[in-house]
């Protein structure tokens, strides 16, 4: 508790010497208006925006939540409204329509709370962007990098359009979000006493090009009537090639090359719209939602030394998955704050994956491996019904309360087949205080499912890690008590300063476990690794974030955004019995960024830097071959031998130009992982062998081209 009290004392203490005002900021870009602080466009100015998203990254202490893990559509998603409404899309989210959307379409930007606005699921800060689409507008962004051993990135960019005719408004994009990326570095095998036992040096390059082109339509009528499409169709191709040249210490062993070659070539489609309009005495809002993904991947090894081929084999499999989603929200605005909303959704979800293992000999022939669980078909169907109710309690609380219940069918079929259904009451309760008008206390409890994994359900093998997984028919999703209590702070200079506390009590919780099956051809029992649940674990985190401008302190124009995380969790280890950790969790972070735009000049320069700890990760893995084969104790850990650190030089008028240059890296760290193999079902026990990759990856350089037209 140490770490959070010095937070907190960290909190007192500035908001005991910041400046202070009835309203916090007051300059004409931005002020207070019922209840909502509002940003206008001009505030922005110094940052020289692009994009509706380049501002909404730049408003002072906001922190934008994803929405990539959420349960349906029903559960609040991102924390960024466009005109007062969510969008009916996941991976066409608010933050991508944004992307695309020309800095001079916003009007103005609202910051409200949560609890306060009748949309179900959304508390704390929120992001209402108003947008005015009548005007054609264009965005333009390019983004080269450039690596030492590694070929230039030149495909990576965007280009959006934004306009209207008549009641319909369109955005129209298209972007690659390409990748050229690379390390290399020593990893060295070392025995029970650290004695070397084999040294490797390895290089790895994954290379990546994912372009997707996107349309979102939107039209509202003289009676209100609003409806929104939105589409997308996005490709991947992704190759990932290492090599691994082993220098064994005994002599009688013969220096190896080992090669691994993965690939992946995948397309998705996603369609999405919604329907609203008055009826029932109140606001009926229709939603449908569509999202399809095919993807074929390959893995090979492939091993050799001075006389020739050792050992090679090849994994393929593809994987058809999909979401379906039809939704239904009826709203009553009842006055004085109050609302109240009755909603109701359907899902069916599916993963269909077959997977193929094969040993391949000298002269490249493939004999095919059994691998129980590999081809399944997992369908989900899922229905829930929810109540929310809005209302204020004074002039300072405002609470909002949820209550819903679902019902879920999982059927899996294949070499696992099973079929289970679940009855899951969830809901929450938030609310908001106003202490002072510039001090806020806010709470959250909340009852929350998990969304599965449904890779989880299905047996996989990883042939450059030397593991496989067990696929687990018997999974069910997380459950969880969350309750939250957070503090925001604004101040006259636009500064802000936020602490967050949270506890978990986790039940069902999703991890890496044994699990024991029949050997079809001896009967017996074979333990292996899968994903499974472990009846409980808790957690708990203590948070500060904010955004801190400088100019009082004699930099006009400089600012200083952070962002620091502490948490601690338990659980019982699954092997072992010990408590421990939760598997590679991220224990501590923290995260500053400088920006200085230099008064009367197109000049702005920064930095950034960052660093965190993760806990270990913890599974069974071979040891031995042959008869002397058996399973070993795994303790993995992934670290940095430095922090983060990136520096930015930007000019705001290139000949209408927006230009950032940058290098990241520049203290030069190594991606550092560590793995222990224990002959038992604990760390305590003997050690067997210990790996250590120091990987290197230079700095890297790069320029953001950007405009708008």
């Amino acid at each position: 508790m140490t770490f959070m009290a010095s937070m907190t004392c960290a909190l007192l203490a500035a908001l005991s010497t910041a400046p202070d005002t009835d309203g916090a900021g007051t300059s004409p870009s931005s002020y207070q208006e019922d209840g909502k602080q509002i940003f206008l466009p001009g505030y922005f100015d110094r940052y020289a925006p692009q994009t509706a998203l380049d501002m909404v990254g730049n408003l002072p202490g906001f922190q934008i939540k994803e929405a990539e893990t959420r349960r349906g559509l029903g559960q609040g998603g991102t924390n960024v409204l466009i005109n007062g409404a969510r969008v009916s899309g996941k991976s066409q989210d608010p933050l991508d329509l944004l992307s695309r959307t020309s800095k001079d379409a916003v009007v103005r930007i609202e910051i409200v709370d949560g609890a306060s606005l009748g949309i179900s699921g959304l508390s704390g800060p929120v992001a209402n962007v108003v947008t005015n689409t009548t005007k054609r507008t264009g965005n333009f962004e390019w983004n080269p990098q450039f690596r030492k051993g590694l070929a230039t990135r030149l495909t990576n960019g965007s280009v959006s359009v934004t306009g209207s005719m008549g009641d319909l408004s369109y955005t129209l994009g298209f972007e690659n979000d390409s990748f050229r990326n690379g390390a290399w570095g020593t990893e060295f095998i070392t025995g029970p006493d650290g004695e070397i036992l084999e040294t490797r040096y390895e290089t790895v390059q994954p290379y990546g090009e994912n372009p997707s082109v996107s349309l979102n339509l939107s039209h509202k009528d003289a009676a209100g009537r609003e409806a929104n499409f939105n589409a997308s169709y996005t490709l991947f191709e992704f190759d990932f090639g290492e090599i691994s040249e082993r220098d064994p210490i005994d002599p009688s062993v013969l220096d190896s090359i080992v090669k691994f070659d993965e690939g992946e070539g995948e397309w998705n489609t996603e369609v999405s719209g919604d329907y609203a309009f008055d009826a029932f005495g109140g606001r009926l809002k229709l939603i449908g939602f569509q999202y399809y993904e095919h993807s074929e991947f390959n893995n090979h090894f492939h091993a050799e030394n001075g006389d020739g081929f050792i050992a090679a084999e090849m994994v393929d499999f593809t994987v058809d998955e999909g979401e379906s989603i039809l939704r239904a929200e009826q709203t009553w605005t009842l006055g004085e704050g109050r609302s109240f909303e009755l909603g109701t959704e359907g899902v069916y979800n599916f993963n269909d994956r077959e997977t193929a293992l094969f040993e391949i000999d000298e002269d490249g022939g493939a004999t095919p491996v059994e691998i129980a669980g590999a081809n399944t078909k997992i369908e989900e169907r899922r229905g829930e019904v929810s109540a929310t109710y809005n209302f204020p309690l004074g002039e300072k609380l405002d609470v909002q309360s949820s209550l819903a219940f679902e019902y879920s069918e999982l059927e899996q079929s294949g070499d696992l087949g099973n079929k289970r259904s679940f009855n899951r009451p969830k809901g929450f309760v938030s609310a908001t205080y106003a202490l002072t008008p510039t001090l806020e206390l806010r709470g959250r409890v909340e009852r929350e499912v998990g969304q599965l994994d449904f890779f989880a359900f299905a047996s996989s093998i990883d042939l450059d890690q030397n593991n496989d997984r067990q696929g687990n028919s018997e999974l069910v999703p997380e459950q969880s008590w969350n309750y939250e209590v957070e503090l925001e702070k604004n101040f006259a200079d636009d500064s802000q300063m936020t602490l967050r506390f949270r506890y978990f009590d986790i039940e069902d919780v999703v991890q890496t476990v044994p699990i024991t099956l029949t050997d079809p051809m001896t009967g017996m029992p074979v333990e292996k690794d899968g994903i499974g649940n472990i009846p409980e674990a808790k957690q708990w985190s203590v948070k500060l974030t904010g955004t801190q401008m400088l100019d009082r302190f004699g930099l006009a124009g400089g600012q200083v955004d952070y962002d620091i995380l502490y948490r601690e969790s338990e659980i019982e280890d699954p092997y072992s019995g010990e408590i421990r950790r939760l598997n590679g969790q991220t224990k501590w972070y923290y995260d500053f960024e400088f920006r200085h735009d230099i008064p009367g000049t197109n000049w702005a320069w920064g930095g950034q830097i960052e660093d965190f700890f993760d806990s270990k990760s913890y599974r069974r893995t071979g040891i031995g071959s042959g008869a002397d084969f058996r399973l070993g104790y795994q303790a993995y850990l992934y670290d940095q031998s430095k922090p983060t650190t990136e520096l930015f030089v930007e000019h705001k008028d290139v000949f209408g130009f927006n230009v950032t240059a940058y290098v990241f890296n520049v203290l030069d760290y190594t991606e550092d992982n560590q793995r222990e193999v224990f002959d038992g079902n604990s760390e305590d026990a003997p050690l067997v062998f210990k790996e250590f990759k120091a990987q290197d990856f230079d700095p890297i350089f790069g320029l953001n081209i950007e405009r708008t037209f």
